[in-house]
């Protein structure tokens, strides 16, 4: 790590400011947080339906929400509903409200704690493959008895059955969300399971973003003719995904759909399942100014675990006097971040070594892994006052209990983590190898032509800008070791030293160190994993690497937009990602960029795995008026994907919000397990697309696209596209 001449603004060292600055005890940091003022519950209510999770050979969990505590909740089931099972109840913590919450008849000028509690019973000694009746039973602390309508519920399906699936992710309370999951109801009936890649609703800690969002305000702004109606309507998660957010807004042309009283969720952890630094209603100093904590800002405030342990043995004796282990990782959580409140709503399978954070699961035919490789979402800018992806803000340069760290990964997934490891013996134990198909979900950035695919899934590499002690302004650049122990040394031994003579803070992000493309996918590969379904970016797209399917299919409530290539050599709709983001791509134009312009490809998939184009329809030219692309980013038309466990098939629909009576159209249809040579695209289908796919992989290895050796020989050539036109003429 030899430091570098860097010119920078001349600065003197003091070195004894380096001791002042980190030890230092601030009072927001060391003191114990103040109760909440809690906030009246109202009448009771349920706050949900139920709905189903982690399902046994003869069993399934059912759970469900109310405004109460309650004397009695319990699940009635059976034919006649004449069974019935007496559910545990919880309340929730930190179920948080505050000024930017939305609804009805309240608001708030702080954040305040609001009453929510969760019932959770396991339904046992169900027949197999069968659907049985049930409905939910709560009496209130008053006697008032609520009970919700009649559902049908079902244990996990025996290898065999066929089953539908809802692919989908990062509802994130967006418009579009409650036409799409009516849609779905709409056309494919009750389906049997969602797995959801993540991004359940915005900001996790906000109660009403769960249960019942609703502003009066978007009344006043009903849309332009021929566009969705509402724009500024957010839906809450429960009501667009059980087909109630018409009982929240009767105005709103579309209801959502009852999925999850009857379809089992599977889902797993992005960047919008974590929440930050737990400091509400703080007054903190950031920079040059003082804000109030709130549960936006909390929200996006995580620092990573390591530092704040290296924080806690500092304070230890002040805050955990009797050594009290819970108290310590709670002191952690609340100076890192946490999955807490993902964690207190699900019940998933805790099969894993982290008990829910990443779990595996037999569904039919289906071997479902969920992996945890969530990071922490930034902006692109780097002007002085941005805490983003790239930079420290310049006024917290030398504060480092104010960094943000860059885009940091929540979990390991790297050859030498636990997760890794448990992931390949989980792939090859016999449970998986004898499924007939295996799907992997990730949320986060592994594969896209959206901009959240760069940075790559990579640990930040710190560069540090300062001024020693004679003077001379230099550059060191610390790649911090990735277990624990060893970065909070590593960064005691090469970065804290300079504290007090910092100029500026950077991370870069190198694109050969992709994490995922190094070390998971040839994992993946080697074990025949069929699909791995992401999310992340708002958009619809999928690739294949091999045998291994990649689909994003989470154009479900709006697009973040996609940035792709088009064949001529331009750019669609002549937009690079972050092209907003100004000071950070003209800094990589410039003579000297403080970054290397080779770690951000502006657009395509980072490491070019090209997407293929829809096999049945176009919606973007369909719909939007564009060419004939590869993907579908939209905020009119709206997307989902069903697995199809019958068919063998993932089916892709699309729906344009702007027209209610419209049609719902299959637009695209994946094979998972395809063994047709010839069959590039994968949807089982031998045509002219598959010629457009092969002519991508030409002079590659037959690894690259397996169906594509047509001859055998190991190498994708003109004689295999040759082979492939006479297969196509006969």
């Amino acid at each position: 790590m030899t430091p570098s001449r860097h010119r920078h603004r001349y600065r003197v060292f003091f070195p004894w400011l380096t001791i002042l600055l980190f030890t230092l005890v601030t009072a927001e940091l060391a003191a114990a947080q103040e109760p909440l003022r809690e906030i009246e519950a109202g009448p009771p209510r349920l706050l949900t339906d139920p709905f189903l999770q982690n399902p046994g050979p003869d069993s399934i969990h059912v759970i469900w929400l109310t405004n109460f505590p309650g004397q009695q909740h319990e699940v009635l089931f059976g034919e006649e509903l004449e069974r019935r099972e007496v559910a545990s109840t919880v309340k929730m913590e930190r179920m948080l409200e505050d000024g930017s919450s939305r609804m009805l008849g309240q608001s708030f000028d702080e954040v305040v704690s609001r009453p929510v509690y969760r019932h959770e019973a396991v339904v046992e000694g169900l027949p197999a493959d069968v659907r049985t009746p049930y409905q939910v039973r709560s009496v209130a602390n008053d006697g008032e008895v609520l009970i919700s309508e009649a559902f049908s519920l079902q244990p996990t399906p025996s290898q065999g059955t066929p089953v539908r699936i809802l692919l989908t992710s990062d509802q994130q309370n967006r418009l579009m969300s409650p036409a799409n999951f009516q849609k779905v109801e709409e056309t494919v009936g009750p389906v049997d399971a969602v797995f959801f890649s993540a991004d359940l609703v915005d900001h996790p800690r906000r109660a009403s973003e769960w249960f019942d969002r609703f502003d009066p305000a978007w009344l006043d702004n009903p849309g332009t003719e021929g566009q969705p109606a509402y724009p500024s309507a957010r839906p809450a998660f429960f009501p667009a995904l059980q087909g109630r957010f018409q009982q929240l807004f009767p105005e709103f042309p579309y209801k959502g759909g009852r999925i999850l009283q009857y379809a089992t969720l599977f889902a797993s952890i992005g960047n919008h399942e974590v929440s930050g630094r737990y400091r509400p209603n703080a007054d903190i100093q950031v920079g040059n100014s003082v804000r109030r904590a709130d549960i936006n800002s909390m929200y996006n405030d995580p620092q990573p675990r390591w530092y704040a342990e290296m924080r806690y043995a500092e304070f230890a004796d002040e805050v955990n006097p009797s050594g009290d282990p819970a108290v310590r990782e709670q002191w952690i959580r609340d100076h890192s971040y946490d999955f807490d409140v993902y964690r207190q709503l699900f019940t998933h399978p805790d099969d894993g070594p982290e008990g829910e954070s990443f779990y595996s699961a037999r569904f039919g035919d289906v071997f479902l892994i969920s992996m945890n490789v969530s990071r922490i979402w930034r902006t692109w800018s780097v002007g002085a006052n941005s805490r983003s992806k790239f930079i420290e803000m310049a006024a917290e340069a030398n504060n480092p209990d104010e960094w943000g760290f860059g885009e940091f990964l929540f979990e390991r997934f790297d050859e030498e983590s636990v997760q890794y490891a448990w992931l390949r013996d989980t792939l090859e134990s016999p449970a998986a190898q004898e499924a007939k198909y295996r799907v992997i979900m990730a949320h986060q950035g592994v594969f896209g032509v959206g901009d959240n695919s760069v940075p790559v899934l990579t640990d930040p590499v710190l560069h540090l800008d300062y001024v020693d002690a004679e003077g001379n302004e230099l550059t060191r650049e610390v790649a911090l070791p990735p277990a624990g122990n060893e970065r909070r040394q590593v960064f005691r031994d090469e970065v804290l030293p300079l504290i007090g003579a910092v100029t500026e803070v950077r991370y870069e992000y190198p694109i050969d160190q992709d994490i995922w493309l190094n070390a998971i996918e040839p994992l993946l590969l080697e074990n025949g994993v069929n699909l791995v379904h992401n999310g992340h970016s708002h958009l619809w797209t999928r690739s294949k690497v091999g045998t291994l399917n990649y689909l994003e299919t989470s154009n479900i409530g709006n697009s973040f937009g996609a940035y792709w290539e088009q064949p001529d050599g331009t750019l669609w709709r002549d937009a690079f990602r972050a092209s907003w983001a100004r000071n950070f791509w003209n800094d990589l134009d410039s003579e000297n960029p403080r970054w290397n312009p080779d770690n951000y490809p502006r657009a395509n998939d980072p490491h070019g795995r090209a997407p293929i184009y829809p096999t049945l329809a176009n919606p973007m030219m369909d719909y939007e008026g564009q060419p004939e692309l590869p993907f579908v980013s939209s905020n009119n038309v709206t997307v989902f994907s069903i697995l199809d466990t019958g068919t063998g098939y993932v089916h892709s629909y699309a729906f344009d919000t702007r027209d209610p009576l419209g049609p719902v159209v299959e637009f695209d249809r994946l094979a998972l397990a395809s063994s047709v040579l010839g069959d590039a695209n994968g949807d089982g289908v031998l045509n002219e697309d598959d010629m457009a796919v092969m002519r991508g992989y030409l002079r590659q290895p037959a690894s690259s696209c397996p169906a594509c050796d047509l001859d055998g020989d190991g190498v994708i050539s003109i004689r295999d596209a040759r082979l492939l036109i006479l297969q196509l003429r006969r």
